[in-house]
Formats: structure tokens, C-alpha cells, sequence
């Protein structure tokens, strides 16, 4: 997962929950762990976040192709448009998917997009030592906080096994 040829690509609800958590956490991301871009479209749909801050942090603003517009328009019901705007845009430049929503990881899942949740970033960059585990748990906290009905308890305890399972 890490290294700088890894393009991330963020959906609604990764931004959503680390703009009520803690919004620099994906700068770190930028910096140790690899490209973030999020769709035009996408972003237009996260209140609260600019094109202007998604800048300063690193992060592209990637605005779609007609193809994907085209393909997404077939969509599968269980999927929403811009997820499969994400999904298409994945296929096309062979990112990562970043995303909690379990449908869209499913799809990805089978049409072998790789995908990765959005705390799993934050393990990462406890690997790589540009995060603490602390402030990743504190962090997990406040997005489940926020997040209570996709980072509940399961998830959080997930979470926290992930980051015992590295030894760093």
C-alpha cells in the first residue's frame, strides 16, 4: 500500500469523516503515504470542504471523464452515482478506492479494484512513524463520534488490532 506511486482516491464519506475528526490528517497522507485525489463531483457533495483546502492540503481535485460519466450512468442501483464515478475512475487509472461504504467495496471487490478503509490510512502512518498511535486512536474516537453507524464499535476494535498487529 505504501509508496509514492500509490494514488489514493477518496470518497464522500473519508472526507466527511476526517473533516469532523481531523482534517490534516489527510495532508500526512499526501506526504508519507501517496497521491489523494478526489473527484470534482465527490467534493461538490461534502459540505464544509473547498476546492481551496483540498489544495492547500496536497490533495487533486480531478475532475471526470466523459467515459466514466458515461459508464456510471449504468450504475448498479446498490451504488450511488459519484460512487461509481469513483469506481470507473479506479478501473481507468488503477488507484485505490478509499472508502468506508460496504457496497462500494464489494463492487470494487469483484471487479478486482483495491481498496482500502479509511482509517486503515491512519495505520499507515503509524507504520511509517508520521502518526502516533495515540493520536490515531483519538482520532478513531472522534470519527466515530461523529460516524456512529459506519465506526461502531466492531469497526473501531478492527482498528485497534490492525495497529497491534505491526510492531512498530
Amino acid at each position: 500500500m505504501r509508496g509514492e506511486h500509490t494514488t489514493l482516491l477518496a470518497d464522500a464519506d473519508v472526507l466527511i469523516d476526517y473533516r469532523e475528526s481531523a482534517f490534516d490528517i489527510l495532508e500526512l497522507i499526501v506526504r508519507h503515504i501517496g497521491k489523494v485525489v478526489v473527484l470534482s463531483p465527490v467534493l461538490d457533495e461534502v459540505k464544509g470542504v473547498t476546492e481551496a483546502q483540498c489544495t492547500q492540503l496536497g490533495i487533486e481535485v480531478v475532475e471526470i471523464e466523459t467515459a466514466w460519466l458515461t459508464q456510471a450512468a449504468e450504475a448498479e442501483p446498490r451504488v450511488s452515482f459519484n460512487d461509481y464515478l469513483c469506481l470507473m475512475a479506479c478501473i481507468d487509472k488503477n488507484w485505490t478506492c478509499v472508502t468506508n461504504d460496504s457496497a462500494l467495496r464489494r463492487l470494487c471487490a469483484r471487479l478486482g479494484v483495491a481498496t482500502r478503509f479509511g482509517l486503515g490510512l491512519m495505520v499507515d502512518l503509524v507504520a511509517v512513524g508520521a502518526l502516533t498511535r495515540r493520536r490515531a486512536m483519538a482520532v478513531a474516537r472522534q470519527i466515530q463520534k461523529s460516524n456512529p453507524l459506519h465506526i461502531n464499535e466492531r469497526v473501531i476494535a478492527r482498528f485497534t488490532a490492525e495497529l497491534a498487529k505491526h510492531n512498530f
